[in-house]
């Protein structure tokens, strides 16, 4: 048993730091849920594959009790499948039709949100959606792995939970919480540039959005929610001809 725990240990990333060089605690369960997740969007474990968790533990080195936990956090997430019977299995990607139904539905929420949202001029919402946006403007690649864009997609997901929180309807929070993995499957598509830089146009998008917000304008607010999302609708649209034209 002790030789499973010094191959993990050699194998895993260092811990998180949080400011001031503090370190995080992360449990293994956290890990491997880190793990099988970058997996699973990067496309190393295909859509529809199996994951057996005896099979994991061994490839981890570690007990089923971790992965059990893992698996069941991912779940949660939306990104495996637990049948009877049939164990766990690796859940495919939204479709990019579905994609677009979800952003037209966000205009609505997200939109109302911010209406509310700006006009209260909160000091901890414009705070958390000012430090979300200079994290995003920080990023000056994406990448093409999880690993890589990780930091700007966990911020550009901060800034919308703010714009949702902002409103103060503890409902709307803890369902939209919920939904962070499955917009984070889109992200990618929808904020990269050809060069794998932030695509400006978002940035120009989230910029106006934090400025309705200082201003305290909600029908601003609410425009540039709209006027964001619909940005997305054209990039994934954009997306879709290049697939269907590809050879």
């Amino acid at each position: 048993m002790a030789t499973r725990s010094s191959k993990k240990a050699s194998t895993s990333p260092s811990p998180p730091r949080a400011a001031a060089g503090a370190i995080v605690r992360v449990t293994l369960a956290e890990q491997l849920h880190e793990q099988l997740k970058e997996s699973i969007i990067d496309g190393t474990r295909p859509p529809s594959s199996r994951l057996n968790i005896d099979a994991l533990a061994r490839e981890f080195g570690v007990s089923s009790t971790p992965i059990r936990e893992a698996l069941a956090r991912l779940e949660q997430e939306g990104l495996v499948l637990l049948e009877l019977f049939a164990g766990y299995s690796v859940v495919p990607p939204p479709e990019p039709e579905y994609v677009i139904g979800l952003l037209e539905f966000r205009i609505l929420w997200e939109g109302n949100c911010a209406e509310v949202g700006a006009a209260k001029r909160k000091p901890e919402t414009l705070a958390a959606l000012t430090a979300a946006y200079d994290k995003m403007a920080s990023v000056r690649r994406l990448g093409t792995r999880y690993r890589e864009y990780r930091r700007f997609t966990e911020a550009d997901g901060e800034f919308h939970q703010a714009i949702i929180d902002g409103a103060e309807n503890p409902a709307m929070t803890a369902i939209y919480s919920k939904m962070h993995v499955l917009m984070l499957q889109s992200r990618l598509l929808l904020t990269r540039s050809d060069s794998g830089a932030p695509n400006a146009e978002v940035m120009r998008e989230h910029k106006a959005i934090l400025d309705a917000y200082v201003a305290g304008d909600g029908a601003a607010a609410r425009k540039a929610v709209a006027a964001h999302f619909e940005g997305g609708i054209r990039r994934m649209r954009s997306i879709m001809q290049q697939s269907n034209a590809a050879p």
